[in-house]
């Protein structure tokens, strides 16, 4: 995993006491004051909050556990993560079948060589194979506590079908705002639908990409944002094993409009007080 959100904006008390000593200094122009103050302002005034600038999952490191802030679940309801599921970080093969205890497994990655029994190497995938009305109902979540004072740029992840039998599943992905309420689909609706790894090639990967505008009603959100993975069939129980991999978002930060006005008001306050003081030592 790689997480970056690098030059993390100082408070507005720090930015009030650098303008409080441009007021100390020897006497300037007030433009100077001003251009100063409003230099600050563009450099903070920015939430410090959970969520990142940029951020990579590749989850190489699931035999030793799920990533922080994602999670897997059976039993999903419409508003509901369902029932946790206990991971477990076994390497499994790509044709494995099915079992309640690797209903969600650590398979090989989006860059392996594929066989049917390839089980090992470094680059791993999440993968979750729904054989059953408790794990086809299931889910994969990924959350963030909020994402205030940012917007997002992009969000991209792979998905493939790791093994050579069974049935198409569409996937669906989804966010939720906040704690409670139902998930709901993308505008435009973005899905995958599995595919059985048979003849040449034998793995085809599909790299998903929302852009800014899909995702801008997470934006600037003061409430738990969740992304989910969810299973569209209601029926059935033999289904093709999804993987994901390479999930990553890439996000901005913006000024938050409280400490901006703040921080401005300062600045007036500081060019009045050097206007004053200048008037009274010509008086």
């Amino acid at each position: 995993m790689t997480r970056s959100d690098a030059g993390r904006p100082n408070n507005v008390l720090r930015s009030a006491r650098a303008i409080s000593f441009m007021i100390a200094m020897a006497p300037l122009p007030r433009a100077f004051v001003f251009a100063l103050a409003l230099g600050i302002v563009a450099t903070v005034g920015r939430a410090q909050i959970a969520i990142v600038s940029s951020y990579t999952e590749n989850f190489n490191s699931l035999g030793t556990a799920l990533p922080s802030g994602w999670a897997v679940w059976t039993s999903s309801t419409s508003s509901g993560n369902g029932t946790a599921f206990t991971w477990s970080g076994a390497q499994i093969a790509n044709n494995a079948s099915f079992s309640a205890g690797t209903a969600f497994r650590n398979l090989p990655g989006a860059s392996q060589t594929w066989s049917a029994s390839l089980s090992s190497g470094s680059d791993r995938a999440l993968g979750w194979r729904g054989d059953s009305a408790a794990a086809r109902d299931g889910s994969i979540t990924f959350t963030l506590s909020n994402t205030l004072g940012y917007d997002f740029t992009g969000l991209s992840f792979k998905a493939f079908t790791p093994n050579s039998s069974g049935s198409a599943a569409t996937i669906q992905f989804q966010y939720q705002i906040g704690t409670s309420g139902t998930f709901t689909n993308f505008t435009p609706t973005v899905s995958y639908t599995t595919v059985p790894t048979t003849g040449a090639p034998p793995l085809t990967v599909t790299t998903i990409t929302l852009t800014a505008a899909d995702l801008a009603v997470l934006n600037n959100q003061s409430s738990q944002i969740t992304f989910r993975f969810d299973n569209a069939a209601t029926t059935g129980t033999t289904w093709n094993t999804f993987a994901l991999d390479d999930f990553s978002y890439s996000a901005t930060a913006v000024p938050e409009p409280a400490a901006c006005a703040a921080l401005i008001g300062i600045a007036a306050m500081a060019g009045a007080a050097w206007h004053r003081r200048r008037r009274n030592a010509a008086s």
